[in-house]
């Protein structure tokens, strides 16, 4: 019986080696004739399984410009089409969906003006409207709760975040109360239509010293409360991301420093309702199993055996990682937490003063390099259950922003990706057991046939299940020797 055993559990590996193996399908691919010089677009994921895709096109000199919406189902068959009369230098921000509505914000050249559009998921109908919101300049975060619109922008004056509420219906628009110090930013925004509330998470910085804050509003921008995370001794709270839920069951799950707060040297999780860190966990970077993976192995054991002795000694680490986190994923048994680790890259200023000689005058920043991403796993408690790491090989973004996209699998796996050209570089991770083997997909076209000879603006989203959409523009030469410019959209299976 145990032999029995044996050789069916060796039969089954046999099987199931091959089938996780197995390369990413594209059943379906979609093309659309967009000339690449006159038209913007995004393609949106949304709840229902569809994909929006939003086209822009503008005359050559911005005086004129066509807004759609358009609607596919998850066949990438067209369910609704339909247009909105916006200024034509109206630029697309961000957008928010909350069943049956996906909302989007515009920006203009009068940077105090803005346009919100409101669209309905399943009949396509459009509502647009205006505002003049004199004390911002940019939105950087965006969130709507029964309607109403809470927005995170840059004080006109002062530079510094800021937290508004504006209610569509009446144009009303108040400041809510925030950030207070220098230091102070904004770490996360969260609207919970379950709980009926919008909670705001505020990184509070002397300098030396950081802790977090917990700011819950209702619908009508009332403040319901507000919590004080205060941190350990050793410890300083930098940036952290809110799990939905009612009081008793949020947490906060994000990262700590020690002394420079520029760094991060650990993870941790902490129950929103205990107002201090004393149940909080840590988790400083030597023991997650798979942080240090991209380096080679001897750098990796070195750096272990160093840091280690450090501690030992009482010393801080000396390692530093910047870290930008992506929004939290919530799963059937807990939550999913991803960050970049990156640097910023520097070029000098030199000017020749004659003699063969130069000065340097300053450095300016040039870009944000990546070195590679990692994936938490925790349980509902904030217990860590697992950690992978995806290494990132010459990616570098000019601003800050994600250049990864995650996806939580229906069957418990990770998958990361981001697009490089006309390939899809992705990982597939089975909670902590790392694998080094770098992947690639090839984007399919309509035919074997066609040969892409360009592509621009290349971008991945998750979408549902176990699908992804890549997109884009590209120009694809057929047998016959035409060629054509499209945006594509190729479904990714994983």
């Amino acid at each position: 019986m145990p032999y029995a055993r044996y050789l069916l559990t060796l039969l089954l590996s046999l099987v199931l080696v091959p089938l996780l193996a197995q390369e990413p399908s594209q059943p379906v691919r979609l093309e659309l004739p967009f000339d690449p010089i006159e038209t913007e677009a995004e393609v949106i994921a949304l709840p229902d399984s569809s994909l929006l895709v939003y086209q822009k096109t503008s005359n050559a000199w911005g005086t004129r410009a066509t807004f759609r919406f358009t609607k596919y189902n998850s066949q990438l068959e067209e369910v609704w089409s339909d247009t909105a009369s916006l200024a034509p230098d109206s630029n697309f921000l961000r957008y928010y969906s909350e069943q049956p509505y996906t909302y989007l914000v515009f920006d203009a050249n009068d940077l105090q003006d803005y346009t919100f559009v409101r669209l309905h998921d399943k009949n396509g109908s459009i509502w647009h409207k205006k505002f003049e919101i004199d004390p911002i300049e940019g939105v950087y975060e965006y969130q709507v709760l029964q309607g109403n619109y809470f927005i995170i922008g840059q004080n006109r004056k002062t530079q510094k975040p800021l937290l508004l509420h504006l209610n569509p219906a009446t144009g009303n628009i108040q400041l809510l109360p925030s950030v207070y110090g220098d230091e102070s930013t904004f770490s996360d925004l969260l609207a919970d239509p379950a709980q009926n509330r919008v909670d705001a998470v505020i990184t509070e910085s002397n300098g030396r010293v950081s802790r977090l804050q917990v700011k819950s509003f209702a619908p009508d921008g009332k403040l319901l409360k507000n919590y004080f995370i205060l941190q350990k001794e050793d410890k300083s709270l930098l940036n952290a991301e809110i799990t939905p839920g009612d009081s008793t069951r949020k947490m906060l799950i994000g990262t700590y420093g020690t002394r420079d707060l520029r760094y991060n040297q650990g993870f941790f999780t902490a129950p929103l309702a205990a107002n201090i860190v004393a149940n909080a966990e840590f988790y400083n970077m030597l023991q997650l199993k798979n942080f240090l993976k991209y380096m080679k192995p001897r750098r990796e054991e070195r750096t272990r055996r160093r840091e280690a002795s450090r501690l030992k000694t009482g010393r801080s680490p000396s390692y530093h990682y910047r870290l930008l986190l992506h929004d939290l994923i919530v799963t059937p048994t807990g939550y999913v937490l991803a960050a970049e680790a990156y640097y910023p890259q520097y070029s000098s200023n030199s000017r020749n003063i004659g003699a063969g000689r130069t000065i340097t005058i300053g450095r300016q920043e040039e870009g944000y390099k990546r070195t590679h991403a990692v994936v938490l796993g925790f349980d509902r408690n904030g217990v860590l259950l697992w950690d992978n790491t995806f290494p990132l090989v010459g990616v570098t973004s000019y601003e800050l922003t994600h250049t990864v996209e995650v996806q939580y699998l229906p069957d418990g796996r990770v998958v990361m990706a981001y697009p490089e050209d006309d390939k899809i570089i992705f990982h597939l991770m089975d909670e902590d057991r790392y694998n080094d083997q770098e992947t690639e997909l090839t984007l399919l076209t309509y035919t074997e046939d066609d040969k892409i000879q360009d592509t621009d603006q290349p971008g991945i989203i998750r979408w549902y299940g176990n699908n992804m959409a890549a997109f884009g523009f590209q120009r694809i030469k057929s047998k016959s020797g035409n060629s054509r410019e499209v945006f594509y959209v190729n479904k990714i299976s994983f």
